[in-house]
């Protein structure tokens, strides 16, 4: 019994080291961390009076990529960046602009397989959030179930007008358009950076590559 009982012990000792050496190898070998650090002295109770540039500031940080656009060159602008980019296969997913990439000839699709996401999607957001830098779309501006399965590169189509300071804030604007009601589905989205293997940007409909398109 006695033997039994000292075999017992020694093996939960083994087996405690073994765990204690697992630990000390994970924290040794820790991931780099996807998301910013917290600055822990900013007031969260004063509200900024620059959301935009809070938001673009935080968005080129995390690997976004910023594109002002003149409202009254929005057509040409867009004509520029896709035929520039050359996308393999362009989900379109506001009907207001097929006629404009017809007559340009960018070849599109305005639907997709939800097994064969496409290489870039073009998606309108209703709002951006400048606290956390996050995008809110909504059922008449994106495609379930998440706009993160339709296609390596996003480019998301925006108003400088649609920034608010946060969440609260955004479905306040979603009540005032809705009748007083939030609406059925919304999906807010923070961009995270890309993944980097030897040198080159890796992005995945799960982690695509955002462009923001900022209307003026």
């Amino acid at each position: 019994m006695e033997n039994n009982m000292l075999s017992t012990e020694s093996d939960l000792t083994t087996s405690k080291e073994a765990m204690r050496k697992e630990i000390r190898h994970a924290l040794s070998n820790k991931g780099v961390n996807r998301f910013p650090d917290l600055d822990l002295s900013v007031d969260f109770n004063t509200q900024s009076t620059d959301l935009m540039r809070d938001f673009v500031v935080q968005f080129r940080a995390l690997g976004g990529k910023y594109l002002p656009c003149p409202k009254d060159q929005f057509a040409d602008f867009m004509v520029r960046l896709l035929k520039s980019q050359n996308y393999p296969v362009l989900l379109n997913t506001k009907p207001q602009l097929s006629n404009m990439l017809r007559n340009n000839n960018i070849n599109f699709v305005e639907t997709i397989d939800v097994s064969m996401p496409a290489d870039a999607a073009i998606i309108f957001c209703d709002t951006m959030i400048a606290s956390n830098c996050s995008f809110v779309f909504s059922p008449k501006n994106s495609l379930f179930p998440s706009v993160k399965t339709l296609a390596t590169n996003l480019i998301v189509v925006a108003s400088a007008n649609n920034f608010v300071p946060d969440l609260k804030t955004a479905f306040d604007v979603q009540m005032k358009k809705n009748e007083g009601n939030l609406y059925g589905m919304s999906e807010m989205i923070t961009p995270t950076p890309l993944d980097v293997r030897d040198g080159k940007e890796i992005c995945s409909p799960l982690n695509p590559r955002y462009i923001l398109v900022l209307v003026m």
